[in-house]
């Protein structure tokens, strides 16, 4: 059973960025499937995830800020202190190179707050402002 259950409630309503956050999703649910199993896995992993991570944030702020979104400079901060979270569990992982529960559980928790919170307001914004895409780039 996945750790995060995707669902319409995590949906924002551009294209582009459900995208992303789906593939997010199902990214961590691999790995936690790998962890529950009892496999390691590799810093390689949390590379890939960061610089995907990276991607999408500057994405999503592209498209806060052709929106208008009033909020674009309180989720740049929040993008920040993720990356900066972690990073601090990255520099802590290089001493065993494994990943850690801990680790996992703050990926998860952060992922499904930070989607069903902070993105779902800014979809909240979307539709009352009218501005659902088709996948249209930003910019």
């Amino acid at each position: 059973m996945p750790i995060i259950q995707w669902n319409v409630n995590l949906l924002v309503g551009i294209q582009e960025i459900d995208r992303h956050h789906k593939q997010l999703v199902q990214s961590l649910n691999t790995a936690y499937d790998e962890f529950r199993e009892g496999k390691e896995i590799e810093l390689s992993f949390l590379q890939e995830l960061i610089d995907y991570a990276a991607h999408h944030f500057t994405c999503e702020e592209q498209w806060m800020k052709k929106t208008g979104y009033p909020k674009l400079q309180a989720h740049r901060e929040e993008h920040a202190l993720f990356t900066s979270r972690v990073a601090d569990f990255r520099t802590g992982l290089k001493d065993n190179g494994k990943i850690s529960v801990e680790l996992i559980w703050f990926l998860c928790n952060w992922v499904t707050h930070h989607i069903g919170e902070s993105d779902a307001e800014f979809g909240r914004f979307v539709d009352v402002h009218n501005i659902r895409t088709r996948g249209d780039q930003p910019g």
